[in-house]
């Protein structure tokens, strides 16, 4: 990551007004046992979460139990994307894949096509404000 620059405003201690001070990237704690971390590097799923945010995801979970965000395998590609169950054939559910931004390009697998790496727990957002 790179570093975030950060300008004080008037009155700052020990500052002069137009001063820039550089801080260096945030330090992540060490995930909990069965975590991982995981760096967004496109806005598909934007504005949940967007380039440079962080991602704790939960590596114990592999299957999708509910709604939400997955890390999950497609096309030999590991991706970030919604996950929603909806009703399949035979009883068997069927998962609607999308992104934030884009809900109405979805696509649907079968139970026996979706492969989940991990489940989305918590996002670590930096967002600039002015």
């Amino acid at each position: 990551m790179s570093a975030i620059v950060h300008q004080a405003g008037p009155g700052a201690i020990g500052q002069t007004q137009g001063q820039i001070d550089s801080y260096p990237s945030p330090v992540l704690m060490p995930p909990a046992e069965g975590r991982a971390y995981v760096l967004v590097k496109d806005n598909l799923n934007a504005p949940s979460f967007e380039i440079g945010d962080v991602l704790e995801v939960d590596l114990g979970i592999t299957r999708c139990r509910w709604d939400g965000v997955y890390v999950i395998l497609l096309g030999g590609r590991q991706i970030v994307r919604r996950v929603q169950i909806r009703p399949g054939k035979n009883g068997r559910p069927a998962f609607y894949i999308f992104t934030t931004s884009n809900r109405d390009q979805g696509f649907f697998l079968s139970f026996d096509e979706l492969v989940v790496l991990a489940e989305v727990k918590n996002v670590c957002s930096v967002r600039r404000i002015g």
